[in-house]
Formats: C-alpha cells, structure tokens, sequence
C-alpha cells in the first residue's frame, strides 16, 4: 500500500481504527499503567474513551455530521458544510495526537495533562446542549457522553481534587483550557459555516 492509498484509507475509515485502537489502549492502560501511576492512568484513559464517542457518532450508530448540518445549522445539504475533511482533520489532531500527546507529557508532570478530565467532561455536556438545540432526544455521541465521557470524566476531576492535585475543582486554569479548547469547536464550525454560505452566494 503506498503513502497515499493508506492516507486514503485512513481518511475513510478513522474512526473504525479508531475503536481498534481504543481497545488496544484500555488493554495496554489498564495492563501496565493503572498499577503503577493511577492519576496519569486516569488521563490517558480519556483518550480511548474519547475513541469510543467517536465510534458512536461516526460508525454506530454515525452520522454526527449529517445531524449537525441538518438540525443544527439548518442546512440542507448532509454533507455541507461539516464535511469530511473538517471532521477528519479536526478528531485526528485533537483526539489522536493532542490529547494522547499531553497526557504522555503528564508522565514527567501532571499539570500538563490536568486539562484532559475537563475536556472529557465539557465534550460530553456539549452534547446534552446539542440535544436540547435541535430538540431531539438523542444525536450521535450522546450516549457515551452520558454513560462515559461525563461521569469518568467528573469522577477523573473529583479523584485528582481528592488527592490534592486540583487544589480547587472550580478555580483552575485547567478548568479554562478543557472548556476552552471545546468552545474553539463551535467557532471553527462558524467559521467554516459561513465560508460556506459565501460560497453559495457566490
């Protein structure tokens, strides 16, 4: 397979290797890290468990992209302007190289890596306000945010306050970066949601 038909691939089915990789990952984490450092178990745990909401919302049941131009921008185009490659690029970077990337960086010091908990657990309230938007009961990622993303996520927070490594749970600059980095989502999304109504127009 040369360079560009695995790209090609990848493009295509990420987020199928993606659940293989989460596998993997619980395996190897649960195997060789959480006997060892739990805290940094408990942030490199978000990463697979971030690969199984990507599983829900791209596989099965899938069609993350469809229910957001649809029934939250109103469009009419399925595949518009939230595409392939917005998607593609955006859950690569983020959930396959930055996450994973800061909570290998947590190896030599938590606090790079105390923003991943806060990140999980916004990730999975954004969907509860992307139900309540679209005034449906249930979008692609709901369910792991729910039984997932959302309860690990704060039991992550309540564990690293407990052991003194959040001196508060509330008033932290990793508070800020988890809801930050989720908030920059919904403005790329702008972005690129009125790049494409100019092109339309055009």
């Amino acid at each position: 397979m040369t360079l560009t038909a695995y790209f090609l691939w990848l493009k295509r089915d990420w987020a199928k290797a993606g659940f293989l990789i989460a596998i993997f990952l619980f395996v190897f984490l649960f195997a060789f890290i959480k006997g060892t450092d739990f805290v940094l178990f408990l942030l490199l745990l978000q990463t697979p468990l971030y690969m199984i909401h990507e599983t829900e919302e791209y596989v099965f049941p899938g069609g993350f992209g469809r229910f957001f131009n649809i029934d939250i921008l109103k469009l009419q185009t399925a595949d518009k302007p939230i595409d392939e490659n917005f998607i593609f690029y955006i859950n690569v970077i983020l959930i396959w190289i930055i996450l994973p990337g800061f909570g290998l960086l947590a190896a030599q010091n938590y606090q790079y890596g105390l923003w991943i908990p806060y990140f999980s657990f916004f990730a999975g309230v954004a969907h509860i306000a992307l139900a309540l938007k679209a005034r449906q009961r249930y979008n692609p990622g709901l369910v792991v945010s729910l039984l997932l993303n959302i309860p690990v996520g704060i039991w992550s927070i309540l564990y690293l306050a407990g052991q003194g490594i959040l001196p508060n749970i509330f008033l932290n600059l990793h508070l800020v970066i988890g809801l930050g980095v989720n908030l920059l989502l919904p403005v790329m999304g702008v972005v690129v949601y009125k790049n494409h109504l100019r092109t339309i127009a055009a």
